[in-house]
C-alpha cells in the first residue's frame, strides 16, 4: 500500500507505534520525503506482513495519513 503523509505527520514515528499496537510488520519498498511549498510531504510504499492489517490501515487513516491500496 502507499502511505502519504502531509504536514507534521511526516516526521512522526507512526510506523513503529502502529506496528507495536497491531502486530503488523512492514517491508518498506520505497519512500521519499520532500516539501510542497513550506509543507512537509512524505510517501512510503510498504507491504504489510502478519498482525491485524485492517487495524493498521484504520490507525494510519485516523492519524491523517492517506492510505492507498496498491494490490492488483
Amino acid at each position: 500500500m502507499r502511505l502519504t503523509f502531509l504536514g507534521s505527520e511526516t516526521y512522526q514515528p507512526l510506523l513503529g507505534r502502529i506496528a507495536r499496537d497491531t502486530g503488523v510488520d512492514y517491508n518498506i519498498l520505497s519512500g521519499r520525503i520532500d516539501r510542497i511549498k513550506d509543507t512537509p510531504y512524505g510517501q512510503l510504499t510498504v507491504a504489510l506482513v502478519g498482525g491485524d492489517q485492517a487495524a493498521a490501515r484504520t490507525a494510519f487513516a485516523a492519524a491523517g495519513v492517506t492510505v492507498e491500496d496498491l494490490r492488483a
